[in-house]
C-alpha cells in the first residue's frame, strides 16, 4: 500500500488525483483541507515530528518540503517500519549559489535518502505553477491583470514546469524498475529569459506589458525597505534557473509541456 505525504499540498493533490485508482492512504493533520484530495481516499492521521502511521504500507510517496529537518529521522521510521520503496519530491534550488539555510537541509536531506537502504528515486522539480494555488506564477498573472508596467531586474534563465507534468513524473518515476536509488531534474519544456517569461505570461493574460529595467542593487535595496519579498529572492531573478531533463526522458519518458501552453492554461483558471 502507498502512503502520501504533502497530499493535501499543492503538487500533493495532483498526485493523489493520479494515484486515486490505486487507494493510496493519506498523511493528514487536524488543519488538513481534505476537499482537495479525490473523494474516497483513506486518510492517515499522524505528523513528521511524532511519526508516520505505517502499518501495511510499502510505498512511501513525499510531495512535502525536504527544507526543515524531517527527512534524517524519516528515514529511520521507514526502514523500522518495513518500507520499501519511496519516491521524494526535492527541488532544484539546491543548486543555487546564493546563501540559503534551507539548502543546507536540502542537501542533508537528499543524503541521508541517498545512504539509506530503500529502493528510493529523487524527483527535482524547478519552480511549480499551474493554478491558483502556486505561490509565484498566479500572483505574477493578477499583477499583470493589474498593471501594464513590470519592473525588469535579472536576466536568469527561467523553466518553471507545470504542476500535471510534475505529478506524472512523480507516478512515472515510481512505476519505472530503473528510477531506483537515481535522483532526476524534471523542468518545463525549455529555458526562457525572464523578459520572456513575463512576456509569454501576459499574453496569456491578454494584456501588453512595458518592462522598465531596475537595476539589480536597487530593487534588492527596495525588497529590504519594503519586505514584500526578500532580498534573496531578488538575487534569485538574476541566477539561471535553466536543467536538462534528458534523463528523465529516457527513464521515464518525461515530456513537458511550454510555459506558453502550461500558463494560458492557468490564466484561465483564475477567477476574473
Amino acid at each position: 500500500m502507498i502512503l502520501l505525504v504533502g497530499g493535501t499540498g499543492f503538487l500533493g493533490s495532483f498526485v493523489a488525483a493520479r494515484l486515486a485508482e490505486r487507494h493510496p492512504s493519506v498523511l493528514v493533520r487536524p488543519t488538513s483541507d481534505v476537499s482537495v484530495l479525490p473523494a474516497g481516499l483513506a486518510l492517515r492521521s499522524g505528523d513528521l515530528n511524532t511519526g508516520l502511521p505505517l502499518e501495511g504500507i510499502s510505498t512511501l510517496i513525499y510531495c512535502a518540503s525536504m527544507g526543515f529537518g524531517h527527512i534524517p529521522s524519516l528515514i529511520e521510521q521507514l526502514e523500522r517500519g518495513g518500507v520499501k520503496r519511496a519516491v521524494f519530491v526535492s527541488t532544484t534550488a539546491i543548486f543555487t549559489s546564493l546563501p540559503s539555510r534551507s539548502r543546507a537541509l536540502r542537501l542533508e536531506a537528499e543524503a541521508a535518502v541517498e545512504s539509506s537502504q530503500l529502493e528510493w528515486t529523487i524527483v527535482r522539480p524547478t519552480m511549480i505553477y499551474g493554478t491558483s494555488r502556486d505561490r509565484n506564477i498566479s500572483r505574477l498573472l493578477r499583477f499583470l491583470r493589474r498593471s501594464p508596467i513590470f519592473p525588469l531586474c535579472g536576466g536568469g534563465l527561467w523553466q518553471p514546469i507545470y504542476v500535471e507534468d510534475l505529478a506524472g513524473a512523480v507516478v512515472a518515476a515510481l512505476d519505472s524498475n530503473v528510477t531506483h536509488r537515481r535522483m532526476y531534474n524534471v523542468a518545463g519544456a525549455e529555458p526562457l529569459r525572464f523578459s520572456e517569461l513575463l512576456k509569454t505570461a501576459a499574453r496569456a493574460m491578454q494584456r501588453e506589458v512595458k518592462l522598465i529595467p531596475v537595476p539589480l542593487e536597487v530593487a534588492v535595496l527596495a525588497a529590504k525597505i519594503t519586505r514584500i519579498v526578500t532580498a534573496e529572492q531578488i538575487r534569485r531573478l538574476a541566477e539561471d534557473k535553466a536543467f536538462s531533463y534528458t534523463d528523465a526522458a529516457r527513464d521515464f519518458n518525461f515530456a513537458p509541456r511550454s510555459f506558453a501552453e502550461g500558463v494560458q492554461l492557468e490564466a484561465a483558471t483564475l477567477e476574473p
